[in-house]
């Protein structure tokens, strides 16, 4: 199974695959990439689409997530909830139909061994050490959210 994880922001993204399971994930692809600034808001977003599906295009994608903006969060960008939107248009216009579901941080642990203490921590220290680092850790959370226990 191959689980795939982004964490958006108004100007760059992260990706992480996975596969394997949440005990023993296996890391295929993952990146930090930024959107080309020299271009309209709506180039940018359809750049940032064609992005997505040649991520989907290069996986067999069965698990999509992404970390989104937390409700009760003090300040409301409206420029990531466009990225937000457009990855999940992507997900679903892409051949493969792939639903990229968006959750906050409380839902990715519960749906992944990370309830466990310092699981992520662990996981990050040893197999997915490449991972470390606030621009890949809620990406590779939600990855690890779409893969067996």
């Amino acid at each position: 199974m191959i689980s795939i994880g982004f964490r958006c922001w108004m100007d760059r993204f992260t990706f992480v695959v996975l596969t394997g399971s949440q005990d023993e994930p296996e890391i295929i692809e993952y990146n930090h990439i930024k959107i080309p600034q020299q271009n309209s808001r709506a180039e940018q977003l359809y750049w940032f689409k064609k992005e997505v599906h040649g991520i989907l295009d290069k996986h067999s994608v069965v698990s999509g997530c992404f970390k989104a903006t937390e409700p009760i969060s003090k300040t409301k960008d409206l420029h990531r909830a466009e990225v937000e939107g457009v990855l999940q248009i992507a997900g679903i216009s892409h051949p493969q139909k792939t639903i990229i579901e968006s959750r906050i941080k409380s839902q990715l642990n519960k749906n992944t061994n990370a309830r466990k203490a310092k699981y992520l921590d662990e996981l990050l220290e040893g197999d997915l050490n490449k991972l470390k680092g606030a621009n890949y850790n809620e990406a590779c959370l939600a990855a690890l959210s779409g893969l067996p226990k």
